[in-house]
């Protein structure tokens, strides 16, 4: 096996190092060894080091694994001069750099794992119309009138009610299988407005599985019209994609269904607003 020697010693102890794996190793730096040699021999160096070892002694043995790795076969002496894996240490700090109370501690990342699987499990739901189940069986790829995003996020709406806090609604989903019963979901659709979702008015965690759940393949954009290929283009090669003065909370708080974002104008029947 190939072997590579390295050398942290200090004062007299270097001079004795030296001496012994010189004898054993070809030097290929002022404090590197490497040779090919057999366990027996491998052996017979570490009794020589050991013998010879002071507190000013840290000779570590690392072993070619494979063409590119190496492994790490003992320590003779101060192992504090090299890690865990025989690596040198260049530097030192006491500075938090890693910060692994933000990285991988989060205190609400059970939260946010119960939030996340809540909007999966609601995202899909508008998938269960008539209309998008055939286009599956046909293997169609035609576009929807609205995207099922859009019908899950109304659909969400109209099944959380009239609730005013997240523990209300929560507890209605306990429920549900109760109210779909007594309730008519075409004729609830059909009784609300279509044209717009009140998010700003749902309870807080509420408001964030339905942006969640509307949001999940595409974010709605800034502007309520459709642009033309070539306005984005310019809009591309411009720095002023958003307008800072626009009122951000109230676009986000009452979405609609944009042109091209969750629904087809074209199927509809519709002419599309464009812009430039």
């Amino acid at each position: 096996m190939i072997v590579t020697f390295v050398s942290q010693c200090e004062k007299k102890s270097l001079k004795r190092t030296r001496r012994i794996l010189d004898a054993f190793a070809n030097r290929i730096g002022s404090n590197v060894w490497q040779t090919a040699i057999t366990e027996e021999g491998l052996k017979t160096v570490k009794q020589l080091l050991r013998k010879s070892a002071t507190k000013s002694t840290a000779v570590s043995c690392h072993r070619n694994k494979t063409r590119q790795l190496t492994e790490l076969v003992w320590v003779v002496g101060n192992k504090r001069k090299f890690n865990e894996v025989g690596i040198v240490p260049v530097n030192r700090t006491k500075r938090n750099i890693l910060h692994s109370e933000w990285e991988n501690e989060w205190s609400y990342a059970s939260s946010i794992q119960i939030i996340a699987t809540l909007a999966a499990l609601l995202h899909d739901i508008g998938k269960s119309t008539i209309g998008f189940q055939k286009k599956l069986k046909e293997g169609s790829k035609q576009g929807d009138s609205y995207r099922h995003e859009w019908i899950s996020l109304k659909l969400f709406e109209l099944m959380i009610g009239d609730c005013t806090t997240d523990e209300a609604w929560l507890n209605h989903f306990l429920q549900l299988d109760k109210w779909l019963v007594t309730h008519d979901i075409e004729k609830l659709l059909s009784n609300t407005n279509q044209n717009t979702v009140n998010i700003q008015g749902m309870p807080p965690v509420a408001q964030w599985v339905a942006w969640l759940i509307v949001t999940h393949h595409r974010l709605p954009p800034i502007k309520k019209v459709y642009y033309s290929p070539r306005q984005i283009e310019r809009l591309k090669s411009s720095s002023g994609l958003i307008d800072i003065k626009a009122e951000l909370s109230q676009f986000y708080g009452k979405l609609s269904p944009i042109d091209y974002w969750v629904k087809n104008p074209k199927l509809l029947g519709e002419k599309p607003q464009v812009i430039g």
